[in-house]
């Protein structure tokens, strides 16, 4: 899942790396310092913003932003919601939320930003299903997180579940005392 903050950033970040040799050109020493510093992060940000996105693999989610990769494995994870957020002064957004048993993870590069205080845009709702269809398919499938439904038991004969119910009947007894 990507979103358009990918080629938002990715296309500031390019303009700022390009504009970086044209300040360094004929320019002073301070000129040439501060275009390489324009070119480096420019750059960074530029490739930093290409590779944000969000990957459904199949240890867990990765999430991917400007900071840094994070990994969140299935098994860990105890619900998918949406929660508000508020980012700078003025703007709220809405972004999906990783709860797990100790802590939470937000996807910040899924939010978006809420004109409504208590709609969840639909672009967000479809991710969120989407990243609860996948654990649910995960937990189905999956031995050590314990969600493993239950054999069902095996079919008996008339004879076989009545001497099985007689057994459950007549076992609790033999150990009562008569005299209560």
């Amino acid at each position: 899942m990507h979103t358009r903050w990918r080629w938002v950033l990715f296309g500031l970040g390019a303009a700022v790396a390009l504009a970086g040799p044209v300040a360094m050109l004929d320019g002073p020493w301070y000129a040439i310092v501060f275009g390489g510093l324009w070119l480096v992060m420019g750059g960074a940000v530029a490739w930093r913003g290409f590779a944000m996105g969000t990957r459904l693999t199949d240890e867990g989610i990765v999430s991917t932003d400007l900071e840094g990769r994070t990994v969140i494995p299935w098994c860990g994870i105890a619900a998918i919601e949406p929660v508000r957020r508020r980012n700078l002064i003025f703007f709220h957004t809405i972004a999906p939320v990783v709860r797990l048993r100790h802590r939470t993870e937000t996807l910040t590069e899924l939010s978006l930003l809420s004109i409504k205080k208590d709609s969840v845009p639909e672009r967000t709702a479809s991710q969120i299903k989407e990243l609860q269809r996948a654990l649910a398919v995960h937990r189905q499938n999956c031995p050590a997180c314990g969600a493993q439904p239950k054999p069902l038991a095996t079919g008996q004969g008339i004879v076989g579940r009545l001497r099985s119910r007689l057994r459950s009947l007549l076992r609790g007894n033999s150990d009562q005392s008569i005299v209560r």
